[in-house]
This record gives structure tokens, sequence and C-alpha cells, in this order.
């Protein structure tokens, strides 16, 4: 069973734990010891966690459970014009079981009811980049290295 809890300051090691797991792959191949490797995503966690504050300062950061168990977190940003998909991400175990599918159809059916449009960028090469395409997505733009994406498919919902 999939519950999404807002999330508060004692999630915020495992918030870091799931990040190393989207990103550690990225900076592996810079041959760094395991400290240096920390120190690295540390910061660029660190970094993710301002950008977000300062460009979706009233996002809801959730924490997704997995029955009892953690296993990812979803950031949304409600706009006047729109729900803003900023992250979803599930450690990788949960990966790839549809999870992220029913998550995603959970934020459309309430886009529907709120008659707005859905949003979000996705890195170039991204395979979650297919999920949201599975799921009505389509491409508005690129920002190398970002794919602008939108979903306003009411009537499938």
């Amino acid at each position: 069973m999939l519950q999404v809890v807002d999330a508060s300051a004692k999630d915020e090691l495992f918030l870091y734990e799931l990040y190393t797991t989207t990103r550690v792959n990225d900076f592996m191949m810079l041959g760094l010891d395991k400290q240096q490797l920390d120190a690295l995503l540390h910061m660029q966690f660190e970094a993710q966690q301002r950008s977000y504050g300062c460009k979706f300062p009233q996002a809801k950061q959730e924490i997704i459970y997995y029955g009892e168990v953690k296993i990812g977190r979803m950031m949304t940003a409600s706009q006047r014009e729109s729900i803003h998909l900023i992250d979803i991400s599930l450690l990788p175990h949960f990966r790839g079981k549809g999870y992220g599918t029913k998550l995603i159809q959970k934020l459309l059916r309430s886009a529907v009811i709120r008659n707005l449009p859905v949003t979000l960028h996705v890195a170039t090469g991204n395979p979650a980049q297919r999920l949201y395409e599975r799921c009505g997505f389509y491409v508005t733009g690129e920002a190398p290295p970002y794919i602008a994406m939108k979903w306003d498919n009411f009537i499938k919902y």
C-alpha cells in the first residue's frame, strides 16, 4: 500500500540517502575516494535543496511509503496556472515496479479536480521521460540539459 506523508526535519537523512542513489553513478567516473564522493554528493544535495527552495518556496515535499517503509519522495508546487512536478524519486529497489506511475496518476486526478495542467522538467536522457510519456505528458520545449513537459489530457481522467 502506497501512501504519501508530508516530509519533516526528521526525514533529512533519508532524503540525502535517496538523493545519493539518484546521483552517485554520475560522479563515480571522477575517481574520488569514498570521503570525497560523499562530500561532493552532500554539497550537491544541499545545492539542490536551496535551488528548489528559491524556485518553489511553497513546494510540498512528501515522503513516499510502501507500508511502513520509506521508499521515496515527491515534490510538487501548486501554482495559479498549473501544478508543477518538481521531483519524484524512488529507492532503486522500488523503481520499475509501477509505484511512480501510481503516484503520478494520483497527481493527475488531483489536477483534473482543480482543472489545472501538470508541468515538469526532466533531464535529457533520463529514463523517467518514458514514464512521463506513458502517463500522457508531452514535450513542450527544451532548455538543455532539461526537457519541459506538460500534461493536460483532462478527457482521459
